[in-house]
């Protein structure tokens, strides 16, 4: 069902149908027609002629009344609660998703060459000679320095612009897929639970159609398939979606992805045993982790009260324990997946203002956003359109530039606000009638077809003010002065046309992509249950679960890990971070990781102000697994002179500490048990050389 099939049956005036009313009828429509007129013109109208009359005709051979429709089969229900997705739905995720990545690539941005190039903390040679993970792939590993990397950087770029704008959707979501999983599995050290999460946001969304709607695949195609020239084409709607495409998109990802969303919140409420979680505690603990919450959350968590400490914690538990039977429940499912779509969103924009978790929160968000339904779809349609901004669109029918705009417009015109009309007399190409008779051009008109469509108030001010106004209305002039639609390609359709239905190959190659499709889901979800079985501690601390090669390639090659166990089963409880004191060839002791001289002492810090990179970088360097990866933490400190352009900040000694303390106790603010481990220290022989400038022979 489309956004526009819930406007007034009424059409707005000077609406034009290609179709006769009468046309399409069949016959027993028409014979039903005409018994009804009988009727109205002299039958009886008691009960028990008509009984009679019905019981003769018969008798006579007359065909009996149909029987009741039945009520909706057992597979009906589950197919519309489980396994459909509305593809409105798809495309809205997909603008979401394409906004999420664009804003992730820049966080990572910061530290895009100390991540991933040669002059970092992991280069390539290390990361390939002393594999990470276990046979992890990284597209990344193919490119070594930063100038490589930030070609790469761009093309990554223009990928999540592509899918953000729809554009070859399904060859972009495939792209997308390995970009992330790649930057998420180039560098282990960094990688926590919002990874992982991010990693099957794009594995499960890639099997779902998510250029249907709202994208330029669905609006190139649309316009491929009917041709439109004339006003009456324009304001027929009933070519504007793919008749093989309907709203409802059945698939087996439908239960997948509950029961993969269920899982992420069920195991993680299960596995929070610890005290802090029992007595309503943990948050406060939490919110003193100063490598995790963000600056302005140190300035004020001291004045949180007692009680909205508890409350939260209960919350947190309370939602987490909620969502899967929200998320699965049969009984109430609209209401129901709106619930657990409001606690999702409430939980996650809580965690992500709060904490660097990197993309935990947000990717949950976007996932959130399959929740939407039919009936959500229904009730946003009767909320924002609105019957006053209809208006009816004068254009050239001369100007192959003003068809060009209106066989646009049409398909933009989700709520059916806009009826089109012939004039050649349009100013500009194209003009506006208002419903009480005005006529609007320049920018005025532009704004007034902006506002009528979905979401266009938001953005129809800006072409009423001044400047804005006067520049919109010039180029609306020189545009159609100099056939600037013609220039650029645009063509009058020779006639109107709608092109024919798919040959029955390519419907068949489409039935075999769609079969594959779902036995790609099945086999995936049978790879995630495996890994689940045998990562999560409730279930690997019981049963010994065999994990085959074939499963686990298809959990770990790529990262889409099942261990769902954050803050689990205690909150973190301590903090602490890497603090380098490191000698400069001038004798200055700094930190190469901040600039700054060296910094001990966290029992008055109030969030170091880290990005999520840095915070899990630092928490797992400092773990006696990962010594060998400690000397391409030197080489990287032994670089900053390089990073700084300044020779004197040459490094040629240093010790690394690993700096922790205790949050405070409940009911205090004050941390407390400051320690200091010293992990190692460093020597750089080539220190001297590359702070002394290269000596002219021609002075000697």
């Amino acid at each position: 069902m489309n956004v526009n099939d819930d406007r007034d049956e009424r059409e707005p005036e000077g609406a034009l149908r290609k179709e006769d009313p009468g046309e399409g009828r069949g016959a027993g429509e028409e014979a039903a027609a005409a018994k009804g007129s009988d009727t109205r013109e002299g039958a009886p109208a008691d009960d028990g002629a008509a009984e009679q009359d019905e019981g003769d005709g018969a008798a006579e051979g007359e065909a009996p009344a149909p029987p009741p429709p039945l009520g909706p089969s057992m597979w009906d229900i589950l197919r519309d609660s489980f396994f459909t997705f509305d593809r409105r739905t798809l495309g809205f995720t997909r603008i979401l998703l394409g906004f999420f990545l664009i804003g992730d690539l820049f966080r990572r941005s910061w530290a895009w060459s100390d991540m991933f190039a040669d002059i970092g903390v992991l280069p390539n040679h290390v990361n390939l000679w002393r594999p990470q993970g276990s046979g992890n792939f990284s597209l990344l590993n193919a490119f070594s320095t930063p100038g490589e990397l930030w070609v790469l950087w761009v093309v990554i770029f223009a990928t999540y612009v592509c899918l953000l704008i729809g554009w070859k959707t399904k060859i972009m979501q495939v792209l997308s897929l390995v970009f992330v999983t790649s930057m998420n599995g180039r560098v282990l050290l960094i990688e926590n639970g919002g990874y992982v999460v991010h990693n099957l946001l794009l594995l499960w969304t890639c099997f779902l159609p998510l250029g249907d709607r709202f994208s330029v695949d669905a609006l190139l195609a649309s316009m491929k398939r009917s041709r439109e020239r004339t006003a009456a084409d324009l304001n027929d709607r009933s070519t504007l979606d793919d008749p093989l495409k309907p709203d409802a998109h059945v698939t087996v990802l439908g239960p997948v992805l509950l029961i993969q969303i269920s899982a992420i919140y069920f195991f993680n409420v299960v596995h929070k045993t610890g005290p802090a979680w029992k007595n309503g505690t943990a948050v406060h603990y939490v919110l003193y982790v100063d490598r995790m919450v963000t600056p302005i959350i140190a300035d004020i968590r001291a004045y949180a009260p007692n009680f909205l400490i508890l409350f939260m914690t209960r919350t947190v538990i309370a939602f987490e324990a909620a969502l899967p039977v929200c998320l699965l429940s049969p009984l109430g499912r609209v209401w129901a997946r709106r619930l657990a779509l409001v606690m999702m969103n409430l939980l996650h924009v809580g965690f992500g203002t709060t904490f660097v978790l990197g993309p935990f929160a947000w990717a949950l968000c976007v996932m959130s956003t399959l929740l939407f339904g039919r009936e959500d779809w229904e009730v946003a349609a009767r909320t924002m359109r609105r019957a006053h901004r209809a208006r009816v669109v004068l254009f050239d029918p001369r100007s192959p530039g003003a068809v060009l705009a209106c066989r646009v417009l049409k398909r933009l015109d989700r709520f059916g606000l806009l009826t089109f009309e012939e004039s050649t007399s349009a100013a500009h190409g194209l003009s506006v009638r208002r419903p009480d008779g005005a006529l609007v051009t320049g920018a005025g008109a532009l704004a007034d077809i902006v506002a009528a469509i979905p979401l266009g108030p938001a953005v129809a001010w800006a072409l009423r003010l001044p400047l804005v106004r006067d520049a919109a209305t010039a180029a609306m002039a020189a545009a159609h002065r100099r056939s600037l639609g013609r220039a650029l390609g645009a063509r009058l359709p020779e006639r109107s046309e709608v092109a024919p239905p798919p040959a029955p190959l390519r419907l068949w190659g489409r039935t075999a992509l769609g079969a594959l499709r779902e036995a790609g889901i099945v086999v995936m979800f049978i790879g995630a249950v495996n890994q689940a079985a045998v990562e999560l501690w409730v279930i690997k601390n019981r049963w010994k679960v065999p994990h085959p090669e074939q499963t686990r390639v298809l959990a770990q090659k790529l990262r889409f890990l099942q261990g769902w166990f954050m803050f689990s089963p205690n909150p973190v409880m301590d903090d602490g971070t890497i603090v380098v004191d490191a000698v400069t060839v001038d004798g200055r002791h700094i930190n190469p990781f901040t600039g700054q001289p060296p910094n001990f002492d966290l029992l008055n810090a109030k969030s170091f102000a880290y990005s999520q990179i840095w915070c899990d970088y630092f928490a797992r360097i400092k773990l006696p697994a990962n010594t060998a990866y400690r000397d391409a933490m030197k080489e990287y400190m032994y670089r900053y002179p390089e990073r700084t352009g300044r020779p004197e900040d040459a490094i040629v000694s240093g010790e690394v500490y690993w700096v922790k303390d205790w949050n405070p106790k409940w009911g205090r603010t004050e941390s407390y048990g400051e320690e200091r481990e010293k992990l190692f220290s460093f020597y750089n022989p080539k220190a001297q050389a590359q702070a002394e400038p290269p000596q002219n022979p021609a002075a000697n």
